[in-house]
């Protein structure tokens, strides 16, 4: 049986940018927690760096100064944890420390504090844009363009795979896995027309994950987003 907490967590994610990569098993090993599957997408486990904005952000329904407003870069893959779909985040990056230190400490989730700055674009052809810049001089860069009116995918489309999980899985200290409710609508979903990828992954994610620099996405995804409420579960 599964008890719900009060949530922990409770903010709008918008424009949700998902930049998808296939993966090796042996990648993403060393970051499975204890208890969970690693899922598969057409046929190859994935990976994707994705970026958006908080907005309207309470910890534990309470706002905090300076930490209420700002952007998330996080580099993810997808499993299963007693047949459910989730996420298991390899990092994430935030701009404001107190989400980082609270997050780590509390939850060991992989949190890092970053410079960072995302902007929502318009031009005139009438597409709709997003720009992530992040890291030391903000020299790492996610930007992409859409159309303006966002579509809701069907449930059987890699879109919606990619995009709607109800469960994110944390790695406890003992390598266990830790469950977390991730509730929010199905997002309609932007058609991404062009997309720039200036990361240097290697530097930010490790070694290992350099390749992805000179890697075709597989796929790309454009959130309009939602508001979102994270609630850890706990396991009687």
């Amino acid at each position: 049986m599964v008890r719900r907490t009060p949530a922990f967590l409770t903010a709008e994610w918008l424009y949700v940018l998902g930049v998808t990569y296939a993966a090796s098993h042996e990648l993403l090993e060393p970051h499975l927690p204890r208890g969970a599957q690693i899922d598969t997408l057409e046929g190859s486990p994935r990976v994707s760096i994705v970026a958006f904005h908080f907005r309207r952000t309470r910890l534990r329904g309470v706002p905090i100064p300076l930490h209420v407003n700002f952007g998330e870069i996080n580099l993810r893959f997808y499993v299963r944890l007693h047949g459910r779909r989730a996420v298991v985040f390899i990092r994430e990056f935030v701009s404001r420390p107190a989400i980082a230190v609270v997050a780590k400490l509390t939850y060991n989730e992989p949190y890092r504090t970053i410079r960072m700055r995302d902007e929502v674009l318009t031009r005139d052809d009438g597409l709709v844009g997003v720009r992530h810049s992040f890291g030391r001089d903000l020299r790492n860069r996610l930007e992409a363009w859409a159309d303006p009116e966002p579509i809701v995918p069907a449930e059987d489309s890699a879109a919606y795979w990619l995009t709607h999980h109800d469960l994110g899985v944390g790695r406890a200290r003992d390598g266990s896995a830790r469950s977390y409710e991730v509730d929010h609508p199905v997002w309609a979903l932007h058609a991404v027309r062009s997309l720039d990828v200036d990361v240097d992954f290697g530097a930010l994610y490790g070694a290992q994950w350099a390749f992805l620099a000179g890697a075709e996405p597989s796929h790309v995804t454009l959130a309009q987003g939602s508001g979102v409420s994270i609630t850890p579960a706990v396991h009687a």
